[in-house]
Parts: structure tokens; sequence; C-alpha cells
């Protein structure tokens, strides 16, 4: 049994042409299709009798290659056609290539960048950054998924037990205003459900800026939130 091995490997029939174009000095902005068809049929000949499997977009890059020079030597036909109604293989396909040259060299540079990133050495954490990536990971336990889903169960709760009704002159509670009264409600106890803590909320509306003054609160780490089931259980962060 013979083994064969081909040296140049390419990731798809324009990297080839790519390749062709280089190797035969073409101009792409001018590019000889007879040149380029011939060499492009040339290297799949030899990949077959080198038994070399070959992919079937090499193969169908190689047609439509075949179809336009075929189209070329044809007669053309007596009516005419006006140029915007034209279409040009060639400069579809030229354009093609260009397109991908851009994306190959684009890759080539970020490979680069790669590669010269993996020769640095980075500086360690120092330890109140590392102190302050362990306090926030333990802010929730849980995912923010399962808080939204708790959230949205509280929300129901509370449409039930209070639904909204038309009121007039009602002074909205301000996010600054409710945080006052979360805060204090806090430093009173130091573990409190969120269910509890809108017992004083008259409206949905409410209960929202509540969430919101949750969220704020564990974005500046003064507390704890632990989800339990369909249970949001906030706790005070103590300082030392």
């Amino acid at each position: 049994m013979i083994f064969t091995v081909n040296t140049e490997v390419f990731e798809g029939p324009l990297d080839l042409m790519l390749h062709l174009i280089k190797s035969n000095k073409l101009d792409l902005f001018d590019l000889d299709m007879n040149v380029l068809t011939t060499q492009y049929f040339n290297y799949i000949t030899t990949l077959k009798h080198q038994n070399v499997e070959i992919a079937s977009e090499f193969l169908s890059e190689l047609a439509s290659l075949l179809e336009y020079k075929s189209k070329k030597l044809l007669p053309k036909e007596t009516v005419e056609i006006t140029s915007e109604y034209e279409v040009d293989e060639r400069e579809k396909l030229v354009q093609r290539l260009l397109e991908y040259q851009n994306y190959k060299e684009a890759s080539m540079q970020l490979e680069q960048a790669f590669s010269a990133r993996q020769l640095l050495l980075s500086k360690p954490l120092s330890e109140e950054s590392q102190n302050y990536i362990n306090e926030s990971s333990e802010l929730i336990t849980g995912t923010p998924y399962d808080l939204m889903k708790a959230m949205q169960k509280v929300i129901k709760r509370q449409s039930i037990l209070r639904p909204d009704t038309t009121t007039l002159n009602v002074k909205e509670v301000s996010l600054e205003e409710r945080a006052k009264t979360v805060e204090l409600t806090l430093q009173q106890q130091n573990t409190i459900t969120f269910d509890r803590l809108c017992e004083d909320c008259i409206n949905l509306g409410m209960v929202v800026v509540t969430f919101l003054v949750i969220l704020d609160f564990m974005k500046n780490q003064k507390i704890f939130v632990e989800v339990i089931d369909d249970k949001i259980l906030i706790k005070r962060k103590n300082y030392a």
C-alpha cells in the first residue's frame, strides 16, 4: 500500500485560489480566469491521482470555473443586453476573494496578538481585589434567574392580595425614600424575607421600587440574598 501526503493544506477553495493567484502572479483586480481555471483544475486532478479525498466545496467551485470558461468560449448572442442587467461571474468571484482575503488577514492578526499575549505574565491580584471578588460571589445564593422567578411569584401574590385600583393624587415613592425605609428596617432586623419587607406596600409600584432598592443594596454589597424556593431571604451585611 502506498501512502501519499499532500503538503499544501488549504482551508477552502477560496484559500486555494488566492494561493494560485499569488503563485502565478495574477492581478486580482484584472483576473485572468483562463489561467486560474487551468491551475485550479490541475491541482484537483493531482489530488485525484494521489487518491486524496476532495471536499465537495472544492469540486463545486471547479464546476463554476469550468462553466464560466465554457461560456466565454461560446459565441456571443446577437441580442444586446444593457450593462446594468449583465452579471459578470468574474466580478462576483473577485469580490468573494477580496472579502475572504480581508477575513484571513484579520484572523492572522488576531492569532499573532493571541500568541504575543501568551508570552506575557499577568500581575497577581492584590489581596484587596481578591477579597472583593470573594465577597461579591457570596452576595447571592442561587442564580439571578432564581431571584427573577422568586420576584415574579411575589408580584403575583401581591396582585392577588392588593389588586390595583384607580387612585387620584397618590404620590409615587422614590428610590431614595424607599431606600431609607428599607435600610432602617434592616437595621432593626438583620434577616427578613422580601414578603415581610413589602408588607407596607400599598400597590405593585412600591413592590417594584422595593425590589430595585434590594438590587442596589446588593450592588453596593450592603446585603446578602438567599433564594429558597419562592422566598427571597435578605440578610444585612455586618461590617467589622
